[in-house]
């Protein structure tokens, strides 16, 4: 039995190897915002707009489709005093956040960029490449909520608010990615990607606020932003 798993194991990591063609290391940089108990919308407000960085590897499975892993930082942040309507509750929050992901990515015009020369090497045909990409994260992060500014009386708010604070100042949970972007092939080395990617977060906590805003709502938070890739081996025709 364990000959066998051994063998079926060395069978899978030899067509992984095959179908690789490079492996490539990127870093992003640029912006974050969340939608959530303070910002109704999927658009923050320029004032809640704050900055993201992440490290990516990358390879490929065939011409079409690569896996990625990556870490990304995110600063989210909301204020009240930025929405219509929410003024007179004025609570704010800030939130530190890490996200570990694993990700498919789909490049449908991906086979257009390595073609065999009629002396049979293999060349790089330089794309502008639209690509998508989706997958699973783990998200960690510390929350900084601040309900001092409440000016009312609610005995509802006021009983939220206890509950919220009592959740602690951490957070730990899973995150869907979904997104997408467009690839600059610059030259056989490297490449330059403006992406955009949307997570679901499965929690209400990413603010800190729930039980004093609107509890059955979760929380979503996205990027944006660019991504230089690195190229290292040699490419390789499927």
């Amino acid at each position: 039995m364990k000959k066998g798993v051994l063998f079926l194991y060395l069978i899978i990591a030899a067509t992984m190897i095959k179908a690789q063609t490079v492996w490539e290391g990127g870093f992003f940089a640029g912006v974050a915002g969340y939608s959530g108990d303070i910002n109704p919308t999927l658009t923050p407000r320029f004032q809640d707009v704050t900055p993201s960085f992440g490290l990516i590897a990358r390879t490929n499975f065939s011409n079409r489709l690569g896996f990625r892993g990556g870490i990304t930082y995110l600063k989210l942040k909301g204020d009240d005093d930025n929405y219509y309507g929410r003024e007179l509750r004025d609570f704010d929050f800030s939130t530190n956040l890490v996200e570990l992901s694993i990700l498919g990515e789909w490049e449908p015009f991906g086979s257009s960029r390595y073609y065999t020369d009629a002396a049979g090497n293999v060349n790089m045909d330089r794309l502008i490449s639209p690509y998508l990409f989706a997958g699973v994260g783990l998200l960690g992060g510390v929350l900084n909520t601040n309900f001092s500014n409440y000016p009312g009386s609610s005995e509802d708010v006021q009983a939220g608010i206890q509950k919220d604070r009592s959740y602690g100042n951490s957070i730990l949970g899973v995150s869907v990615p979904v997104g997408l972007g467009m690839k600059f092939d610059i030259s056989d080395s490297f490449t330059l990607a403006l992406e955009g990617c949307m997570r679901v977060s499965f929690s209400d906590y990413l603010d800190g606020i729930s039980f004093s805003g609107s509890p059955d709502a979760k929380d979503i938070y996205m990027n944006a932003g660019i991504v230089v890739y690195h190229r290292f081996g040699n490419p390789r025709r499927w």
